[in-house]
């Protein structure tokens, strides 16, 4: 049975239990409902006190291509196509410039939202007379020469610009609208009025900026400009008189004379090393055809084309060509030593002979042509090397006069280009195109912005509930105890036998829980939850299988005597039953039911064989006797564990239908496992928001080690449900008292 409550123990902690969340937030509405509207009622408060603030809005957009009136922007302006173009104008929005230009047009360092200094009480008596004294000229003249008092004036007034601007830019928001050229520029104020002034102000205010920026940028790229024309305009005229005075040097008119003399000279002097050139590499040509030749052969001496077209040449050739044709044709008629065969090889071999004289005669001929061509030009070039010094000189005249030329062409280019700007500038300088204009400017707003007084206190009644629902599932999650039986269920995975109220009644409020509360009415409802728990311990332990039932608890001060008498009444109501004082250590049994503490009891049985029925005592007009523990003994569980109690509890058995035994706690001594083997189980008695978790399973574990079963779990000063609540109390009550 231990095994099975263990499993199902493991598989209950395994599950989230919302049913019992839900019964905890039903349990504490009260204390939530209570935080909840302090909490709203706090809010609405602050919400009340809250000072309006309007938002007035105005559309400014911001041009991406300007009109470019001046010529000079080119220069001095920025690239309006570039994606950080509107970033720019943005951060140029929110700079603080452009808000202390605002904050000195409005004179907002003298409006009290913007300057906390102001809102103070009005000036007293001494203080206006300090001032009046103060402003007389005879001590104003005192005072002026004091410049530590302006040191700290100055101080002052500039903390005062400083606390402005800070809070001017902590109420000025800059909203670009996504894939547009537009921008909010929005303003929060207690004054609707100076919200929507102030709105529009900024946007003036980034406009006036960028043109003063603009101006201010023209106006000093055409002071540079000015200067660098008059510069210009005299290196110009220094070129130009340079030029003069060079041409007067060299008694020239101009660079045509230069360039006359320079060109024919170098041309014909060019034309003819050319030439020469040209006749030595022919000859030289023509020389090495022919030398690498000596043998004659005309078919290599035919490849050149300067060789071929020789008359001498042409001739042999042909004359060749002829015999070497009769040769050819004879041998095919004639043998080798035929007297035509060997004249026509001879005259072949004439004419072989002639092609070497002639080819040796050409190359002479041709050698002292090659001579000559060579003496050409080498007589040229001496020539041109001659005339260098001459060359040198002219082309160093040529040289200066063209840097001289350059120099007056590009200072006249440069001086137009700078002229035409200053002209552009000076015809347009009144114009300036403004980058950007009002979409729409901002409106009075007619109703505040914040603070969103529904909002705030819808959300702190969110919030508020929310917090103290978390609140209590925390302090339940962090609270170790045991508070109900749904909470033992959730925390432990178990179903009680059954729950015990707790007694709130006067007559035992320093008293412990006595015998006769079983008979009283008003404690209907205590008796039925014990009547309850008798009739699950009939269904768990029939009474032809299990006469004993020991009844114990984790640490003492649980209830588990207050148990065993009421169990013990109500089961006398059906059958005869005999109550056991098995707490030997502290006893409190007989005095419960009004017995002496010197009335013998168990004790006396086991150590002195007292008569039973001396011990025994027979409650009145019931089924219940009583036997208590009898004096003190210094070693119970010697008496206990002894074959003479277990022989007692046999004999007492054959006498009785059930017979319950009140041990001592389970923690603190082991008396209770003692009877528990005797009674083969033991009822546990658990106190609600006493016992912890941690404690209940260290009783389960030691249970498992002594192999003792648990009859059951009994929750002790349950607190009773409230009215309204799902409950029988009434009719348990009315069932009660048709029972009586």
């Amino acid at each position: 049975m231990l095994a099975s409550l263990k499993n199902d123990s493991l598989q209950q902690e395994q599950l989230i239990d919302f049913g019992y969340y839900v019964h905890l937030i039903k349990k504490r509405w009260v204390s939530i409902s209570l935080f909840t509207v302090l909490c709203t009622a706090i809010a609405v408060l602050i919400a009340l006190s809250i000072t309006p603030t309007y938002r007035a809005t105005a559309t400014l957009l911001i041009e991406s291509s300007q009109q470019r009136a001046i010529s000079i922007e080119e220069v001095v302006g920025i690239d309006t196509s570039a994606k950080e173009y509107y970033l720019t104008q943005f951060e140029i929005l929110k700079s603080n410039q452009v808000a202390q230009r605002v904050i000195e047009k409005l004179k907002l360092e003298q409006v009290a939202e913007f300057n906390p200094k102001l809102i103070a009480t009005e000036p007293s008596f001494i203080d206006n007379l300090k001032k009046e004294l103060l402003s007389h000229p005879l001590i104003e003249a005192h005072f002026s020469q004091k410049t530590d008092d302006n040191i700290n004036i100055l101080a002052q007034q500039e903390a005062i610009n400083r606390t402005a601007l800070k809070i001017f830019k902590s109420r000025l928001t800059i909203s670009p609208i996504r894939k547009t050229q537009l921008v909010h520029i929005s303003f929060e104020s207690q004054d609707p009025k100076l919200a929507a002034k102030i709105a529009n102000a900024v946007g003036l205010a980034f406009i006036e900026n960028n043109l003063e920026s603009k101006l201010l940028a023209t106006e000093q790229a055409t002071g540079w400009i000015n200067q660098r024309l008059n510069e210009l305009k005299q290196n110009l005229n220094n070129s130009e008189q340079a030029l003069l005075q060079f041409l007067q040097q060299q008694k020239l008119i101009d660079n045509s004379g230069i360039s006359a003399l320079t060109s024919s000279e170098l041309s014909s002097l060019t034309n003819r090393i050319a030439e020469a050139a040209d006749k030595r590499i022919e000859a030289q040509a023509l020389y090495n055809a022919l030398k690498g030749n000596n043998n004659g052969n005309l078919d290599s001496l035919g490849a050149n084309s300067l060789i071929s077209n020789h008359p001498q040449i042409r001739d042999i050739r042909l004359a060749e060509s002829n015999a070497e044709k009769e040769v050819s044709e004879l041998s095919k008629r004639y043998g080798p030593k035929h007297d035509k065969m060997i004249q026509a090889k001879a005259q072949l071999q004439s004419i072989h002979t002639r092609i070497k004289k002639l080819t040796s005669k050409l190359v002479s001929g041709i050698k002292e042509e090659l001579i000559s061509a060579r003496e050409q030009e080498r007589v040229l070039k001496n020539e041109l090397l001659s005339k260098k010094g001459e060359f040198q000189a002219l082309s160093v005249v040529k040289s200066e006069y063209d840097s001289l030329k350059r120099e007056i062409s590009s200072n006249a280019k440069l001086y137009d280009l700078f002229l035409i700007r200053q002209k552009e500038t000076s015809a347009t300088s009144g114009f300036s195109a403004a980058n950007a204009r009002f979409s729409d400017y901002a409106l009075v707003p007619e109703n505040p912005s914040k603070p969103n007084r529904k909002l705030i206190v819808i959300l702190a009644l969110f919030a508020s509930a929310s917090f103290a629902i978390i609140l209590v599932i925390c302090l339940d999650a962090f609270n170790n105890t045991i508070t109900s039986a749904r909470d033992f269920e959730s925390k432990l995975g178990l179903l009680p036998t059954g729950t015990i109220p707790e007694i709130k009644d006067k007559q035992y409020k320093k008293t412990p829980i006595d015998a006769n509360i079983f008979g009283n009415s008003k404690f209907t409802l205590f008796q039925e939850s014990i009547d309850s728990i008798r009739t699950s311990l009939y269904l768990v332990l029939p009474k032809s299988e299990r006469k004993l039932l020991a009844i114990s608890s984790s640490v003492p001060g649980e209830g588990k005597t207050t148990t065993a008498i009421s169990l013990a009444n109500s089961f006398s109501q059906l059958e005869k039953v005999l109550i056991i004082d098995c707490d030997l250590r502290k006893p409190s049994v007989g005095d419960r039911f009004g017995l002496a503490k010197s009335h013998p009891g168990l004790s006396n049985i086991l150590l002195m064989n007292t008569p039973l029925q001396e011990c025994i005592a027979t409650v009145n007009n019931s089924n219940l006797d009583v036997l208590s523990a009898g004096m003190l003994t210094p070693n119970p569980q010697e008496l206990l564990s002894s074959a003479a109690f277990e022989k007692l509890i046999n004999q007492l058995a054959s006498k009785y239908d059930r017979i319950i035994l009140d041990t001592p706690p389970i923690l603190p001594v082991k008396d209770a496992f003692i009877v528990g083997k005797l009674t083969q189980g033991i009822l546990l008695v658990v106190k609600v928001n006493s016992t912890s978790k941690s404690v209940y399973k260290h009783t389960m574990a030691l249970f498992t080690k002594h192999q003792i079963m648990i009859d059951g779990v009994i929750l002790n000063k349950v607190q009773p449900a409230k009215k309204g609540t799902h409950t029988y109390s009434e009719y348990s009550q009315y069932a009660h008292t048709n029972k009586g």
